[in-house]
Formats: structure tokens, sequence, C-alpha cells
């Protein structure tokens, strides 16, 4: 049995505007601040790397085999930002047998950012995949195989949005062609499969994210997990929620955010060859 520790949308934040300069941070983290300091999000925020370096030590002190953690791990993508969620994460943050990660929309946040593969720059060391011939040219998907019993795959779905408040994903056609040859490896044959993607496949009442904020190929991607040993891990949707398999899809784990204020937590899933065994919903 492998104990499961997944985290989400930690959104370590920097306040730019008060560093040297501010205004060559780009008009979309201008726009941002609406939302950040308009609506108070940064003060939800304020004790994010607090947080996440707690949760971090909690996860080792209560023997979890691997964490993962779904995306977000900034608040706008500045190198500050990934720089201070890895100090955060600590050990963790250096073993890739110990820790598995994917880019959020938030790591995503602007053209440079993306177009620099930040969020790879400082997290790459931990997308390196046991089975690299199934890989995109982006590294996505990765493949971990945990022990005997468990598979970790990584998907990608953050995309650099059109404008702030659009905060749809896609996983797309190229990584559903390879998660599909994934699925068919002898390499996986017998184990029960974790799947990593950011935006959230269903709401917590079973129904799709609203358009401008869901996973627009959710329906694709659940149709290919459906009826096997599988659960789907995610974000973005700030509450924390298990969704019980159906015929229709796997079990679905959203850890919501957590670090935001009043929120604080995250799942520990244990998991074998033959689905979920347990789950707890662990609160600070």
């Amino acid at each position: 049995m492998i104990r499961l520790g997944h985290l989400s949308d930690v959104h370590v934040q920097v306040d730019f505007l008060r560093r040297p300069n501010p205004h060559r941070l780009g008009w979309r983290r201008a726009v941002a601040q609406l939302e950040l300091k308009g609506l108070r999000r940064a003060r939800r925020f304020d004790q994010a790397e607090q947080v996440l370096a707690r949760i971090a030590r909690e996860v080792s002190d209560r023997e979890v085999d691997h964490v993962v953690l779904t995306g977000d791990l900034t608040s706008l993508a500045l190198d500050e930002e990934f720089e201070r969620a890895k100090a955060a994460l600590g050990p963790l943050a250096l073993d890739p047998s110990r820790l598995s990660v994917i880019p959020g929309n938030h790591d995503r946040y602007t053209v440079n950012s993306a177009r620099q593969r930040r969020f790879e720059r400082h997290f790459g060391h931990l997308l390196v995949s046991d089975l690299p011939r199934h890989a995109g040219p982006s590294g996505y998907p990765f493949v971990r195989l945990l022990g005997r019993e468990v598979a970790v795959i990584g998907l990608e779905s953050a995309r650099v949005p059109p404008f702030p408040g659009l905060a749809f994903g896609k996983v797309g056609p190229d990584q559903l062609r390879r998660l599909e040859d994934i699925l068919q490896a002898p390499e996986l044959s017998g184990r029960m499969l974790c799947v990593l993607v950011h935006h959230a496949p269903l709401l917590a009442n079973g129904r799709a994210d609203a358009w401008s904020h869901g996973l627009r190929d959710a329906a694709a991607l659940l149709r290919m997990l459906a009826g096997r040993p599988c659960t789907v891990h995610h974000g973005h949707v700030h509450h924390r929620y298990w969704l019980k398999a159906t015929p229709e899809h796997p079990d679905l784990f959203n850890a919501g955010s957590s670090t935001m204020r009043g929120r604080e937590g995250y799942w520990i899933v244990e998991v074998d060859e033959g689905g979920v065994k347990q789950a707890l919903d662990c609160r600070l």
C-alpha cells in the first residue's frame, strides 16, 4: 500500500508593487492587483509560505510515501515566488522519489513565464519520467513508478490565460494520445494509476466547471480513465472534496487550496493496486 499526500494551490506570493521598478512586470500583473488588493486575495494567502512549510513537515512526520502537488505554486509566476515555494517545501523539493509536481495556470501567468519555462527551471528536476519514451516535447505526460503497486502520471493543463479572469485549461490531443499509449504500457500492468491535472474535471456536485474556469477536454480524459483502478488528483477550485468513482469517472480528489486562510489542509490517500483504501482530510 502507498500513502499519498496531496496538496495544491499554495499560491506563494510576493508584493511586486513594493519591488524596484514594478512597472516592468507587465500589464497582466497590473490587472491582477484588482483581485489581489481590491478583493483581498493577497490577504487570504499572506501566510502561504509558513503553512506550506508546516504541511511539508507534517507529511514527513505522518510517513507519507509520496506527495503530489497539483499546481499553482505561485501567485504571479515570478522567479522569487518559485524560489520561496521551493524553500518552503524543504527537502521534499529536492527528491523526485518523494514529490511529484505539475504547473497550474498561475505558474503560467504571463507569456514570458510560459515561454521561458520558468516553472520547469525551478522544478524540472521533479519532472523526470520513468517512461521517457511517452513524454512529449514539453516533458508531459511524465510517469513515476512507486513500488510495485502505483504509477503517478503528470499532465499539463495550464495555459497562459488570454486575459486575467479567464482560467480554463486543456490537456490537448497530443497529451491525450500519449496518455492512451501510457495506459497500454506493460510497465503499468496491474498498477493503480494516480493521474495529476491542475484543472478540475468535475466539481463536487458532479457537474462540469464553468467554461471560463474549467478543463475543456475533461470529458475525453474521464472516458479514457473510467473503469480503471485510478484516482485523479487536481486543484484549481479552492475547496477540498472527494468525488467518489462511478462508471463514468474514477475517484476525483481536489486538494482545494492548501494554504488559503480558513481552508488550510491536504489529503492523505491510501491506495494499492486495487484502488482507494482510505482517504483522510487533514485540516490544519
